[in-house]
């Protein structure tokens, strides 16, 4: 198992960013350029065992998937599990918030199965995979500190 995690401080509160995320399928094309939709295909938005389903463009190849919420911590943990083919290369991953002194730490995180082997053939896909999520981070961060200057 290999896991991808990146972390970014955003000056703003835990609130204000589970409240974005509380609207992710509205969020999602703002949230990063290559992000082309997402919506919510079964269930409730933002309840346990409902599925998103997102597309994107990662490097110039079209990523499709389907997730579903496992865990639901307010202003804290949105968990989820990939559903469907992908689920064999990537099983899950997490949006994790914590409080810090200038307002909270963002850290998104993806699972992968992969051996050593795997991870040498799929490098690069795995650093354009790494550079994609710096970027939310750095996104998310912009959109929210901007928010919070306006408001």
């Amino acid at each position: 198992m290999k896991t991808l995690k990146e972390s970014i401080e955003i000056n703003v509160s835990p609130e204000s960013i589970w409240d974005w995320f509380m609207h992710f399928a509205e969020n999602y094309c703002e949230w990063h350029p290559s992000h082309i939709k997402a919506y919510w295909k079964k269930g409730e938005p933002n309840k346990i065992d409902s599925i998103l389903y997102a597309e994107e463009d990662i490097a110039g190849e079209l990523l499709k998937m389907s997730s579903k919420l496992t865990t639901l911590i307010p202003n804290r943990l949105y968990k989820f599990k990939v559903v469907g083919f992908l689920s064999l290369i990537v099983p899950r991953g997490s949006f994790e918030i914590q409080p810090s002194d200038n307002g909270s730490i963002f850290t998104a995180t993806l699972d992968f199965h992969m051996g050593k082997l795997l991870s040498k053939i799929l490098k690069k896909k795995v650093g354009e995979i790494t550079q994609h999520m710096v970027e939310e981070g750095e996104n998310l961060k912009t959109i929210l500190e901007l928010k919070k200057i306006e408001n």
